[in-house]
């Protein structure tokens, strides 16, 4: 039995890296994580930062304290790569690189929204931008907190949300620094069913930002929007004429009112 048969998969690595050329104004460097993987390299800023007396000559972090530190967290990164298996192989460095990081992250619809929000806004998006920024906005409204997990965003939670909407209701807004309450009346079917559109198309992205079902990560198990019923929006008043309204100006006679007289 060969003890040493190499796997089918490229082991990635990852180290700690200083720029030289990236010396801040208070000549300060940031430590970085390397990831290396399939001939790429990308990197993940940590919160440590050192100055030239914690270096060597060639940049390489000296100071013991802080690589024992940073020892730890690449032992986390060593762990976690190794535990892909042959999964590694549907990442490159910058899809391995974000999955280090955000691993553990919590899960923020706000955040999320807000980026992908400002992402609409950069792709010259504005207008989908301005409808699902006031979504945003309301859900903070409801929630009255700076932070919420898509977790929370159910069938119940949906069903109590409809009924604030359809209420009168107090909101506070900035403008131009100064905080303006207003009141507003409650939503009709058709403003309802468009919160809703909103919402659902933002809790989706949401899926398909944190779900990583190629790697069997799924954070955000299901959606609610498939067992709550959003409101029909209200049909539109046809206005076209009908047939029988088309004949009734096809034949109308005009009476004759004379000739228009001569202005010589």
């Amino acid at each position: 039995m060969d003890f040493f048969r190499q796997t089918d998969y490229v082991m990635a690595t990852v180290g700690i890296k200083i720029h030289k050329h990236h010396k801040k104004a208070d000549g300060t460097y940031n430590v970085k994580i390397r990831v290396s993987h399939k001939g790429e390299k990308r990197y993940i800023d940590t919160p440590h930062f050192v100055v030239d007396k914690q270096l060597t000559s060639k940049c390489t972090l000296k100071d013991a304290i802080l690589k024992q530190i940073l020892n730890k967290t690449l032992d986390d990164y060593r762990v976690t790569i190794s535990n892909l298996g042959p999964k590694l192989e549907l990442f490159n460095a910058e899809t391995l690189k974000n999955h280090l990081r955000d691993r553990n992250e919590s899960m923020d619809f706000f955040k999320f929204c807000h980026d992908h929000i400002e992402g609409l806004k950069k792709q010259g998006r504005k207008g989908s931008a301005g409808t699902l920024n006031t979504v945003l906005l309301s859900l903070r409204d409801y929630f009255k907190d700076n932070t919420v997990s898509p977790l929370e965003i159910n069938e119940w939670m949906l069903g109590a949300y409809e009924k604030h909407l359809r209420a009168e209701r107090k909101l506070e807004r900035l403008n131009q620094g100064k905080l303006i309450t207003r009141t507003v009346k409650g939503m009709g079917d058709a403003s309802v069913h468009n919160h809703f559109r909103d919402l659902r198309i933002l809790f989706k992205a949401a899926m398909k930002y944190y779900n990583k079902p190629q790697i069997g990560e799924i954070r955000i198990p299901y959606c609610p929007f498939d067992n709550y019923k959003i409101v029909d929006a209200p049909g539109t008043r046809k206005r076209n004429l009908t047939l029988e309204q088309i004949k009734a100006i096809r034949d109308c006679k005009v009476p004759n009112i004379g000739a228009i007289p001569s202005m010589n």
